[in-house]
């Protein structure tokens, strides 16, 4: 029983260690050249299918409310893909219809098994500081990696043939970036993705709750979350993802408005007469404060703007504010490198036009990609060639706008009010529990959430592993806490006898 016990830890710890590895070549090779294939998936098949099944239907237990508009979710999916049959759905360059549609059930299992998997994984307050001290073991690892590569190019202006030969085998993209680091990740908006889905929050949000999962601070004085987060910022600025840097800054912008509130709550708590001077002036103060916090709020994203157009080439004309007068915004987005990004958000919300209410089905709606493009989109040279010379089905490159078309109105309400729910879950947490970490993982559930919901705008696929893990831990943590405020009122209500 022990080895078992034992067996199912290291796999675990394997998963969380390899996480970072989102596009590992042989896997790739295997799975037909996609180019999401996680090294991650090869562990959580061995406990999903060794461990979690068997403990499933052995124990009799019920799947966690949690998951339960993830599946209404894939069965409106499922409808809508079956209307397939009843459709013209058009060709695009001899791709398989059929085999689009597999992928996508394949994807979106390995999105359910890594999510349930968390879940299984994390049973209570020791696993919970297990899992995500190896976390943020597994973030050192990934941003000494980014860093070493940076710092090569920055002193050599090349990399040496060991940094290739190992990119070329974890990443199947093969690349390496001139300053810009992509980490084990395929690329580096990809490593973007996973620092502000999973490392950010869980460092940012321990930091401010003062919660380590380390027993010791650096230097007896420095807890070791905070030099993390500061550390995983100045990782994410590496990777130039315009909006991952977006993303850490609605984070950053959340977490200053609740402060202010908490602390205009606390000014005002003890003022109870409508009629009294003294509330007068405290709404007055509250006005204030709130004006000045948004135009404080103003004025660091127009510095933070400025900053991008002297760091980033791409955004040099961002405040080219005649050209977006004189020849419109997709003319001026087109300037910044983001038009041929917008053109295929444009194409696939197309396809919801079409199928409104239940979508086009699960993996279709790239198939319709030459009937929805705008015409615009034949004037930018990467729309051509997609359509000339490259060979491959375009897909949204927004996760929401492929749930709108792919599900519809229906699908997308489903999922997003998944999102709800760990919402919900994480505000519970952060409100109503009296346990320091279950509190703190409260504001990393909502970190979390935004932080999906901004990076959403750049990846689509179910088959990363971060958002499900994220959003699992989440979702383990209010289990955990549901469980041990049962036990503690039943040991009230019935205490032990001396």
């Amino acid at each position: 029983m022990n080895f078992f016990k034992k067996a199912l830890n290291v796999t675990w710890i394997i998963f969380l260690l390899v996480m970072p590895i989102s596009s590992f070549r042989p896997l790739s090779q295997l799975m037909g050249g996609t180019n999401v294939a996680p090294l991650a998936i090869i562990p959580t098949v061995i406990i999903f299918l060794l461990f979690w099944l068997p403990s499933f239907f052995k124990s009799g237990k019920k799947l966690p409310y949690q998951v339960k508009p993830l599946l209404l979710f894939f069965l409106v999916g499922c409808f809508s893909t079956l209307l397939v049959s009843f459709r013209n759905v058009p060709t695009f360059q001899g791709f398989s219809l059929k085999h689009n549609i597999v992928e996508v059930f394949i994807t979106f299992a390995m999105g359910v098994s890594y999510y349930l998997v968390t879940i299984f994984m994390v049973k209570n307050k020791n696993d919970l500081h297990q899992t995500l001290r190896w976390i943020s073991i597994t973030g050192i690892i990934l941003m000494a990696y980014s860093w070493l590569q940076v710092i090569t190019w920055l002193v050599f202006r090349s990399y040496p043939g060991w940094m290739f030969s190992l990119n070329a085998f974890i990443s199947s993209s093969g690349k390496l970036f001139e300053h810009r680091a992509s980490g084990p990740a395929f690329e580096p908006s990809w490593l973007a993705h996973q620092l502000n889905i999973l490392f950010i929050p869980l460092w940012f949000g321990l930091s401010i709750s003062g919660q380590s999962v380390f027993k010791k601070k650096l230097f007896n004085k420095i807890q070791v979350e905070k030099l993390l987060f500061l550390f995983s910022i100045a990782t994410l600025f590496i990777t130039f993802s315009r909006i991952g840097w977006m993303t850490v800054i609605f984070m950053v912008v959340y977490v200053v408005v609740q402060f202010t509130n908490n602390w205009i709550k606390k000014r005002t708590s003890n003022i109870k007469n409508s009629n009294s001077p003294n509330l007068w002036k405290q709404r007055l103060l509250r006005l204030g404060i709130w004006a000045g916090l948004f135009v404080g709020l103003l004025i660091v994203a127009f510095f933070a703007g400025l900053i991008m157009t002297k760091l980033e080439p791409r955004m040099a004309g961002f405040f080219d504010i005649q050209r977006l007068l004189n020849r419109g915004f997709l003319d001026w987005a087109a300037k910044l490198s983001l038009a041929e990004r917008f053109m295929y958000w444009m194409a696939i919300y197309g396809v919801f036009q079409l199928f409104p209410i239940f979508g086009a089905g699960f993996g279709v709606p790239g198939f319709f990609f030459l009937q929805t493009v705008p015409d615009y989109g034949y004037q930018l040279l990467d729309i051509n060639e997609l359509i000339l010379t490259k060979s491959y089905l375009p897909n949204a490159k927004n996760l929401w706008v492929r749930l709108l078309a792919e599900t519809g109105i229906v699908g997308f309400a489903l999922f997003v009010s998944w999102l709800v729910v760990h919402w919900r879950n994480a505000n519970e947490l952060e409100k109503n529990t009296e346990q320091g970490l279950y509190k703190a993982m409260g504001l990393v559930g909502k970190l979390i959430v935004i932080a999906m919901i901004i990076e959403g705008f750049s990846l689509d696929s179910f088959g990363l592993p971060y958002y499900w893990v994220s959003l699992g831990l989440i979702a383990a943590t209010w289990l955990i806490a549901q469980k041990e405020a049962v036990t503690n009122s039943e040991q009230t209500s019935h205490p032990a006898s001396l």
